[in-house]
């Protein structure tokens, strides 16, 4: 052992140069200590993980299904994790959400009674507790609209594996393993919320001119293009995403299957919805 090697503080191991060539720890210098270096390291990080941020970012809107390929053949180093790309777009849907207004995920007690598919339980559930409380169904809904937007902050992650059943189902053969479906559900949902805070948000400013021109679009028309837009978008991105993760089938099987998963999305709202309720009535 040369007299420039030393333990490393890590692992343990002989190390001689720089960095320890078992565990990639750098070694530490006098001018690590300055308040400089320690600027400078900040720095680095930053524009590091800032980097790969837009870069994940860029590959999971422009090259649908791209992000998930590359995982799966171990390319992983230019991108930030699945899960982490998922909690990113789930911070930034909330961050919107008081400008957007979207009731997708939040889903207030008036879309739980009257919209939902099991609006009948709801109801159900709702009228005794106003009638042991006196109080009406706005007043209660004053209590569990906040609610439910906390909760959903945490909950909406149960899309993620519910919708992943459904990829697995389809696609089993083609990818044995469930961390496939898995990390392929947890790029689509990332996608799907950023979709929908765009749209929302164009929504809204298209909205604003139409009435700064003095045209009224009823709710139900604007509610009706959202939804044909949205899945318009969703199926032609899933065509694509799973074509380039799942290999190339006929393009009439690859499109009866992106139909399929969008359809399996709306369920796995519908059942995270159900979770919602249940959790946000509970608890108010």
């Amino acid at each position: 052992m040369s007299e420039n090697t030393v333990p490393c503080v890590t692992c343990g191991k002989p190390m001689d140069g720089r960095y320890c060539s078992h565990c990639g720890e750098r070694r530490v210098g006098p001018d690590d200590h300055s308040l400089h270096r320690f600027f400078v390291h900040g720095i680095e990080a930053f524009t590091n993980a800032d980097g790969k941020i837009f870069a994940t970012l860029s590959f999971l809107i422009t090259r649908p299904g791209r992000l998930t390929a590359d995982y799966l053949k171990g390319r992983r180093k230019p991108y930030i994790q699945p899960l982490q790309l998922f909690l990113i777009a789930n911070l930034v849907f909330f961050l919107l959400h008081p400008m957007i207004g979207s009731n997708t995920i939040t889903t207030d007690l008036n879309t739980q009674m009257r919209y939902t598919w099991h609006s009948g339980i709801v109801r159900a559930m709702v009228t005794p507790r106003l009638a042991a409380r006196a109080v009406s169904a706005n007043r209660y809904a004053e209590t569990f609209d906040p609610a439910a937007v906390r909760q959903a902050k945490s909950l909406v992650i149960l899309v993620v594996p519910i919708f992943s059943l459904a990829v697995a189902a389809l696609y089993w053969r083609q990818r044995p393993h469930y961390s496939a479906h898995l990390v392929f559900s947890l790029h689509f949902c990332a996608f799907w919320l950023l979709l929908v805070c765009g749209i929302l948000a164009l929504t809204n400013l298209t909205v604003g001119l139409l009435r700064y021109v003095h045209v009224f679009p009823s709710a139900v028309v604007v509610s009706r293009s959202i939804v044909a837009v949205t899945l318009a978008i969703m199926t032609t991105y899933l065509f694509c995403s799973v074509r380039m993760t799942f290999g190339r089938q006929s393009v009439w099987i690859s499109a009866v299957k992106a139909l399929a998963l969008g359809i399996a999305l709306d369920l796995s709202l519908q059942a995270y919805r159900f979770v919602l309720f249940f959790i946000t009535f509970w608890s108010t």
